[in-house]
């Protein structure tokens, strides 16, 4: 009897504990905390999507509260939210409490969303407590307006507007024309693309030259800097070098500036000179009188311009120099002769034998002349000579010292020609100016 007052008392025992356990569990799950404290809040809806006590409240997408009433009225739906972490602080300003719809089967949720954040102040406020600072954060009991998020029937009402939407036939119409367009508008697409791929390669052909060229004058200018860059140092180092110098000059100039003050302040004193004045004044009628036989001149020299423009004297220079130019093309071909004639070595060696046979012979002419010219000046004394020996005294002669000095000219010239060596020089040289015959003796 015993053993099975015990057995029978374990098995009541193990039920109650099983009560216990399962009750609590219920406990826990409807969010009872015998811990903590939680609060409540009433949130006022337009629409509550569906929502039904026991909705999850969801802060920063965390559950941390559930539905605990909802309240229709004529003009809104209120909603009794209770948050079970009595130590969560929410903001109570720049908060955002929507009711939205997720998942497969569309659970509806409440989701709040904070844009600010508390301070350490705020943080340490109690929601539950009687000092509760309703401006800072949501205390126990307070008001808020919700509102309706993303939702399915939202969803459906959209779909079912947009579906109208389409089904209207002039859209339809507008859309098949838009289409067509659209076809045509590829078309032409297409063609401006082989257009501009055509262009494209005429462009190419064409820049490639200009590319060449601006390549080519981008050398040609990089040399052209380069030169320029060393023309620069090289004119740096010539003013360097010539910095003595060019400061030597400047003196210099400065010195004649100054001698060229002092010189103009002594021709101030010279121009004011009454003399100078005088002389001046006579220069100036001078070159008036000057300037008159200039203008007699130019008159003159006019009216030999206009004595050759006349049509006849115009018609005889033409005339002259039709003939000069038919003389210098007669010479000019005389020439070419000529210098095909002195191209051949023995033609010139020819030459040059002729034109030394010449001076010999002209040589030899200027002694005959000179003998004959001797003995014409001789000619009185012989005949003289003669008289005396056929008449007996000869008789006074009248020559003059003119006559004897031509003598004595002609006699000193031919013993110099005498004199001089027989090769004579290839140029033939000048004779000499023969003298004048001395007058017969009377």
């Amino acid at each position: 009897m015993r053993a099975r007052a015990i057995r029978e008392g374990s098995v009541g025992l193990l039920i109650l504990i099983g009560v216990g356990l399962f009750g609590g569990l219920v406990l826990w799950l409807r969010g009872l905390n015998p811990g903590s404290r939680n609060y409540n809040m009433t949130v006022t809806f337009a629409d509550t999507a569906g929502m039904q006590a026991g909705t999850a409240v969801r802060y920063r997408g965390v559950p941390v509260g559930r539905v605990v009433n909802i309240r229709p009225s004529s003009n809104a739906v209120d909603v009794l939210v209770e948050i079970t972490q009595s130590d969560l602080r929410i903001p109570a300003e720049n908060i955002q409490i929507a009711a939205n719809q997720s998942g497969f089967i569309g659970e509806t949720t409440i989701d709040i969303s904070p844009a600010e954040e508390l301070t350490e102040a705020e943080q340490a406020v109690s929601p539950t407590a009687a000092d509760c600072d309703a401006g800072a954060i949501i205390c126990d009991g307070d008001r808020l307006a919700g509102v309706t998020g993303v939702s399915y029937e939202s969803l459906l009402r959209s779909a079912e507007t947009l579906a109208n939407t389409l089904a209207d036939p002039v859209l339809i119409e507008d859309l098949k024309k838009t289409l067509n367009n659209a076809v045509l508008l590829t078309e032409k697409t297409t063609q401006l693309t082989g257009e501009l791929t055509q262009l494209t390669l005429t462009a190419q052909e064409e820049v490639a030259p200009l590319s060449d060229s601006i390549q080519q004058a981008t050398n040609t200018a990089a040399v052209a800097a380069q030169e320029i860059q060393l023309t620069a140092t090289d004119v740096r180092s010539l003013v360097d070098a010539n910095r003595f110098n060019l400061t030597t000059t400047l003196g210099n100039i400065t010195q004649s500036t100054d001698r060229l003050t002092v010189i103009i302040d002594t021709l101030a004193t010279e121009v004011e000179n009454p003399q100078l004045l005088a002389d001046l004044r006579t220069l100036s009628a001078n070159a008036v009188a000057a300037s008159a036989s200039f203008r007699e001149a130019s008159l003159d020299v006019q009216t030999l311009t206009g004595s050759l423009n006349q049509p006849e004297n115009v018609l005889l220079l033409q005339q002259t120099l039709e003939s000069a130019r038919d003389v210098f093309q007669g010479a000019q071909k005389v020439l070419s002769d000529v210098d095909e004639l002195t191209g051949n070595p023995d033609i010139r060696e020819d030459l040059r034998r002729l034109i030394f046979g010449l001076s010999d012979l002209l040589s030899s002419t200027e002694i005959l002349e000179q003998q004959v010219q001797l003995a014409r000046a001789l000619s009185p004394l012989t005949s003289l000579e003669a008289s005396a020996t056929l008449t007996g005294p000869a008789p006074t002669a009248t020559l003059t010292p003119a006559d004897y000095q031509a003598l004595q000219q002609q006699i000193e010239a031919l013993a110099a020609l005498n004199a001089a060596p027989p090769a004579a020089a290839p140029t033939p040289a000048a004779a000499p100016t023969p003298a004048p015959a001395a007058p017969a003796a009377e």
